[in-house]
């Protein structure tokens, strides 16, 4: 499929932006545990914002039964929070989160029907990671029941908004709706490996993830 000018100049300012600053995930959300920073945690990092609203995009796009993908990722986040706040190591997360940009992409740019027992376990392994990040911000205070319930359902209320906003753009689109997924998935693509890379290089040098 053959992109036009405008297209490729809206990837390209996106790619741009995607390696700026915003390279790691959940920055300036560790300052406060509470019912709204929950809420505004998917909005945090690049990451996360692309790959919940890119899961909702996709199940509307491909599957039959399009609440599956968005019920996945929703169960596999909660499984990393209460897996992290139990205790499970936290350490290179962020490359499951990078690995999860970019097996989005992939989906998008493949657009197969593969078994629901696989989807399943894939996308139930992207919000493990995205879970992890927010039980890194539990497990650095010691915090009651009533405050992490409140943060946690801040958390659940924004994915599960965001997923729905990702189906709907399947019917706003219509027609472009196959251009927008080429796109997305390549851009998501291109920003896990870079991902991957910035990690790699911070890793290499020292820094702890």
């Amino acid at each position: 499929m053959k992109l036009n000018k405008n297209t490729t100049q809206f990837l390209g300012a996106l790619c741009f932006l995607m390696s700026s600053s915003m390279v790691y995930a959940h920055p300036g959300h560790e300052t406060s545990i509470s019912f709204m920073s929950g809420i505004l945690h998917p909005f945090s990092g690049l990451d996360h914002l692309l790959v919940i609203l890119l899961v909702g995009f996709w199940s509307a796009f491909v599957l039959k039964q399009i609440w599956v993908g968005p019920l996945a990722f929703l169960l596999g986040m909660m499984m990393g929070v209460f897996a992290g706040m139990l205790g499970a190591p936290l350490q290179f997360f962020e490359f499951g989160i990078a690995a999860s940009v970019i097996g989005i992409g992939t989906l998008l740019l493949t657009k197969k029907q593969y078994s629901t027992k696989w989807i399943l376990t894939l996308l139930t392994m992207f919000g493990l990671f995205h879970g992890f990040a927010h039980a890194q911000l539990f497990s650095q205070v010691h915090l009651g029941f009533a405050l992490v319930a409140q943060d946690m359902a801040g958390l659940v209320l924004a994915t599960g908004a965001l997923h729905l906003a990702g189906a709907l753009l399947v019917g706003a689109l219509k027609q472009k709706t196959k251009l927008f997924a080429k796109g997305a998935g390549i851009v998501s693509l291109i920003y896990g490996l870079g991902l991957v890379g910035h990690l790699s290089l911070a890793v290499i040098g020292g820094a702890s993830l």
